[in-house]
């Protein structure tokens, strides 16, 4: 705890690269020797360390820093730091991470679900914002967390998407933890803090700039699996979003559009360089089902001890204790299949858990080939 505040004082300073801050920490050992270095022992020990970012950094007043800590605690905002075991391990090893994140409301269990970000133009054409609902629907409907900047256009039209699906959302702001841009999102804003979480690098009451929105996309990428770009021109914000996740080694998928469509010119570039073309959640979903080696886990080898004589009715005998390497939730589901091609809405009603916790636990178990879906939304355990 009495590192917390270093970490709020480092994300409190603006105007220095996240990377530069990262690398501080690296090599100075931590927030607490970044603020109690000289000026010559930060040039020292980062030497692309800028003119203008030392001076910023030698600023060493804590008022900003305790004024958003304060504000957090008062907010139910968690402030999650490199350090901290819950600080998302795929994020963690992005070339930048952030070196510490403002949560509002429920982050789901980055490392052991599907997340997927859609991401698009903010001038979206009809096109664009229809495909953007469906998509966001779809994946939250075929249990992955959708992740999207909240901006107006694509990005919003996913999220309303995921939402009215009764999916589970995580919004990443380009912008303070505690405002709203755009303004008349507000509304969404809200339900994305109640059925998810809202994410920024920058503390509450902090001023931001244009280009950070810019700078937030590598969090998108980061939280995130794979990337739905939905429409991008050639020279965007979206288009330096699938840049990101390209450098992060994450998957990338675009919607094509028509050959002559500005707003799909950078789509289309992405398909031609590789990307692969998805015009639903489901061309999403089944490109993780096929390559289950992507999320497999080290989980305890599960043996059948004995199965009873109905063929279609196998009870699998003395399992709870085999399941101790699994997540809770992901442990209910399996317990809960008792047969094959068990129905989605049976397998909810018996697990005990919320319809989008189960779906999204099945999807991860599918993913780790422990689970089959066959037709009618009816699943069977493979152990």
């Amino acid at each position: 705890m009495a590192r917390l505040k270093y970490w709020a004082w480092l994300s409190c300073v603006g105007g220095v690269r996240p990377l530069i801050k990262y690398r501080l920490v690296e090599a100075l050992g931590g927030p607490d020797k970044v603020f109690f270095a000289s000026r010559e022992e930060l040039t020292a020990a980062e030497p692309l360390l800028q003119p203008g970012e030392a001076d910023k950094l030698s600023d060493k007043s804590m008022d900003r820093a305790d004024k958003a800590l304060s504000f957090c605690e008062e907010h139910g905002i968690r402030v999650v730091t490199l350090q901290d075991a819950d600080y998302p391990e795929r994020l963690r090893h992005i070339p930048d991470p952030p070196a510490a994140l403002y949560i509002w409301g429920r982050m789901p269990a980055v490392d052991e679900q599907l997340l997927v970000a859609v991401v698009g133009t903010r001038k979206a054409t009809p096109y664009g914002l229809r495909m953007a609902e469906r998509l966001g629907r779809e994946l939250a409907e075929g249990g992955a967390v959708v992740v999207s900047g909240l901006a107006e256009g694509c990005d919003g039209m996913a999220m309303e998407g995921a939402l009215r699906a009764g999916g589970v959302t995580v919004g990443v702001l380009g912008t303070a933890i505690d405002q709203v841009y755009p303004a008349k999102n507000r509304d969404l804003f809200a339900e994305v803090r109640v059925r998810g979480a809202l994410v920024s690098e920058y503390p509450p009451g902090m001023h931001t700039f244009p280009a950070d929105f810019k700078t937030r996309n590598r969090i998108i990428t980061g939280l995130s699996l794979g990337v739905v770009v939905v429409e991008a021109p050639r020279r965007s914000g979206t288009r330096s979003t699938a840049d990101h996740a390209l450098e992060q080694g994450r998957d990338v998928f675009a919607v094509p559009g028509n050959a002559d469509a500005y707003a799909s010119a950078g789509c289309n570039e992405l398909i031609a360089q590789g990307a692969v073309p998805v015009a639903r959640g489901d061309d999403v979903l089944s490109a993780y089902s096929v390559r289950t080696d992507l999320l497999r886990r080290d989980v305890t080898e599960i043996h059948i001890k004995k199965e009873i004589d109905k063929p279609k009715d196998i009870v699998y005998i003395d399992l709870t204790e085999k399941l101790d390497g699994f997540p809770a939730d992901q442990r209910a589901v399996l317990l809960a299949m008792t047969r094959p091609d068990m129905h989605a809405d049976d397998i909810i009603a018996a697990s005990g858990l919320s319809a989008p916790a189960t779906l999204a636990a099945l999807t991860m178990l599918q993913l780790s080939g422990h689970v089959v879906q066959g037709a009618g939304k009816r699943y069977t355990r493979k152990l």
